[in-house]
């Protein structure tokens, strides 16, 4: 869903902002260091998220480009002003999420954008400027155009009545929305995309949509913006849901390529 000339991102599309929240209330500053020291007790817990978050940033943000090593243990615990265990508990979070690896005798290397797990919204959330990486946008619009078409064609297969009533429930939502509540229209865009995929009732699509859904998020960010395409893309969302309900197996697949022609151009606009 496209939307044109909000001034504020919605609340459940604002990965940016949760990650400024976030840092807040962990205590990372702006230039990424850490505004408190490690404390006794429960305040390690915190103290690793925040290192987490802090070289997580750093590596997305281009600090520390794939191929190259961190600095050694000591110099981040002397830069971040934390302990050896919050570094190393750090390093584990961040290689179970693809971004490093850890070797002896050279140390932690940057791994290559490929194994980042950028589905995460954990590392979503670490990006400084989602809406210009066009290769994570235009990679998010060619996986939807892989699975999202053939499962508005299921769904016109097999839905039930309650999977319809889920669907008219999320357009109905997002119709009502316009344009006063963006973060609403956000909301029942995820809703509507959601309840397509249950309503074809296979359990891979479930997952996949579960995988993707920070990053539909992300795109939104790009293009709650957007006021121009408003009434098309609303258009399309009901011609996805009108087949749906007519069990036009042919018309649902072809609705929902439309309306993911209709993201694509938004998304090269924005």
């Amino acid at each position: 869903m496209a939307l044109r000339g909000a001034p504020v991102a919605p609340i459940s599309c604002r990965l940016k902002k949760g990650w400024e929240t976030m840092a807040s209330d962990l205590g990372v500053a702006e230039d990424g260091s850490l505004r408190r020291v490690e404390t006794e007790g429960g305040g390690g817990s915190r103290i690793h998220d925040s290192v987490v978050n802090v070289l997580g940033s750093r590596i997305l943000g281009g600090a520390y480009r794939p191929g190259e090593v961190l600095p050694r243990e000591e110099e981040l615990c002397a830069m971040l002003g934390v302990s050896r265990t919050s570094v190393r508990e750090a390093v584990k979070v961040l290689s179970a999420k693809g971004l490093v690896e850890a070797r002896r005798r050279v140390g932690v290397r940057v791994l290559s954008r490929d194994d980042w797990r950028l589905l995460d919204p954990v590392v979503l959330s670490w990006h400084p400027d989602i809406q210009n990486d066009s290769e994570l946008i235009s990679g998010l619009i060619e996986a939807r155009r892989i699975f999202e078409p053939a499962a508005a064609e299921l769904a016109a297969r097999r839905g039930t009545g309650s999977d319809l009533a889920a669907i008219e429930a999320a357009f109905n939502a997002m119709r009502d929305s316009i344009p006063h509540d963006l973060d609403g229209v956000c909301r029942a865009d995820l809703a509507f995309h959601r309840s397509v995929i249950a309503a074809s009732h296979n359990v891979v699509l479930k997952g996949l949509i579960g995988m993707l859904e920070a990053a539909l998020s992300a795109s939104f960010l790009v293009t709650n913006r957007l006021m121009e395409a408003q009434s098309r893309a609303l258009a399309a969302h009901q011609a996805v849901l009108e087949a749906i309900r007519m069990r036009d197996t042919a018309g649902a697949r072809a609705a929902m390529n439309r309306l993911l022609d209709i993201a694509a151009d938004d998304l090269q606009v924005a």
